[in-house]
C-alpha cells in the first residue's frame, strides 16, 4: 500500500486545539477514502459512513436533533462512545442535512474528530447548499506524487537524491527513467499500486482505458462555470 503524505497533514489537523470538522476535497480515485481509513487506525473507534448507501444517508434526518443523530450513528455502527473517535462522512454531497450538521459537530461535540469527503462537492453550488461558514476547514488531496511513487517503489536512494538542491550527474539518468515511468502510469493510486507489483502486466494496461472511460462519464457530472477555490 502506498504511503500518502497527506496522512502527516491529517495528524497535524487532529492535534490542533481549535480543530474544526475537516472537509477533504479531491477528484475521484485519488485515494481519499483509503487515506482516511489508514488514518482512522490511530483511533479507538473509526466510524465509516458512506452516504451513497441509503442506510447511512438516512441516519441524517432533518427532524432529528444533533444529539439523537449522533446517538443513532453510534447505535447503527455499534460504537461505545468512549476513547478517541473519528467519524468519516464519505460522499457527503448526497445529504444536505449532513452538510449542515457539521456545524453542530464543531459547536456541540468538539472532542470528536470529524472528516467529510466527497468527489463532487462542486455540485452543491448548483443546489445552493453551503458548508457552515467558520465551522469547517478544508484540505485538498491530489493524485500520487512522484515522491510517493518513489517511496512506494522502494527507491529510497532516488528519493533522497530528489530532495537535494542539486541532483548529481550519476543520478540524473535513473531519476529520469523513473519519472518517465511515473508519468506513463499516472497518479491514480490503483494504477500506481498495480504497476509497482505487476510491471508490464496486462492487468495494468487494462486499467488505463477503464479509467479513461470513467473520467469521461464523470466530467458530465460537474457544473459549468466558476467553482469555489
Amino acid at each position: 500500500m502506498i504511503k500518502r503524505s497527506i496522512i502527516n497533514d491529517l495528524i497535524i489537523w487532529s492535534l490542533k486545539s481549535d480543530r474544526k470538522p475537516l472537509v477533504l476535497r479531491g477528484a475521484r480515485q485519488v485515494g481519499k477514502t483509503t487515506a482516511v481509513k489508514q488514518f482512522g487506525s490511530r483511533f479507538d473507534w473509526f466510524v465509516n459512513l458512506n452516504l451513497e448507501r441509503p442506510e447511512d444517508r438516512l441516519l441524517f434526518r432533518k427532524e432529528r436533533s444533533f444529539k439523537d443523530t449522533l446517538d443513532g450513528i453510534y447505535l447503527a455502527k455499534k460504537i461505545a462512545p468512549k476513547g478517541s473517535i473519528l467519524i468519516f462522512i464519505d460522499e457527503i454531497q448526497y445529504s444536505e442535512v449532513a452538510v449542515q450538521m457539521l456545524r453542530y459537530f464543531y459547536e456541540d461535540a468538539p472532542e470528536l474528530h470529524v472528516i467529510a469527503a466527497g468527489s463532487m462537492l462542486e455540485t452543491l453550488i448548483n443546489k445552493k447548499i453551503h458548508f457552515p461558514v467558520g465551522r469547517v476547514e478544508f484540505m485538498k488531496m491530489y493524485p500520487v506524487t512522484f515522491s510517493e511513487f518513489l517511496e512506494g517503489n522502494g527507491d529510497g536512494v532516488a528519493l533522497e537524491l530528489l530532495t537535494r538542491d542539486t541532483i548529481p550527474e550519476y543520478g540524473h539518468d535513473q531519476l529520469t527513467r523513473l519519472f518517465n515511468r511515473y508519468t506513463l502510469v499516472g497518479g491514480m493510486p490503483e494504477a500506481v499500486s498495480a504497476t509497482l507489483v505487476l510491471v508490464n502486466h496486462p492487468m495494468v494496461r487494462a486499467m488505463f482505458p477503464r479509467h479513461s472511460q470513467f473520467w469521461r462519464r464523470q466530467c458530465c457530472s460537474y457544473p459549468s462555470g466558476p467553482l469555489f477555490a
